[in-house]
């Protein structure tokens, strides 16, 4: 037990720094299609080990503005194994959810490296107000792009 307790206040703030600085970006996504005749775009900035977001969804001549404080979000990322699900909450029960076609999902990199890149098609599960009833189902080809 001696030995275990130095060993650990040696380790332990190299660990934590290693954390803090793995935290510290955020993953570039961008969207686009079209659907119901009108183009769609979702760009900006998500989550990929912290919870800022940074988003802007359009469809036709409207925009919505997606950042933290105001909204909140949560992603899930595995692409090994097909899975990239999103979902950004804003006040009540209006909110963003994506989630990628695993099939579709194409990857070069690891978060663990340093760098990834992805790129896949998504359904759009949910949409925020004014867009709720309009982009429910609609699909969007995404590009995503993480870099320490």
């Amino acid at each position: 037990m001696k030995k275990f307790l130095p060993l650990c206040a040696l380790v332990l703030p190299f660990a934590l720094t290693g954390l803090a600085n793995a935290g510290a970006n955020t993953a570039q996504l961008n969207c686009s299609g079209r659907h119901a005749g009108e183009t769609i775009s979702l760009v900006g900035a998500i989550p990929a080990s912290i919870v800022d977001v940074d988003l802007q969804l359009s469809y036709g001549a409207q925009t919505l503005g997606l950042a933290s404080p105001q909204a909140e979000a949560t992603e899930r990322t595995d692409f090994r194994r097909g899975i990239f699900k999103l979902d950004v909450a804003l006040a009540g029960a209006n909110r963003l959810q994506l989630q990628a076609q695993p099939k579709s999902i194409k990857y070069k990199g690891s978060m663990g490296g340093g760098k990834l890149n992805a790129s896949f098609v998504t359904t759009i599960q949910e949409a925020p107000e004014p867009f709720q009833a309009a982009l429910k189902g609609a699909e969007l080809r995404c590009s995503y792009a993480y870099e320490i």
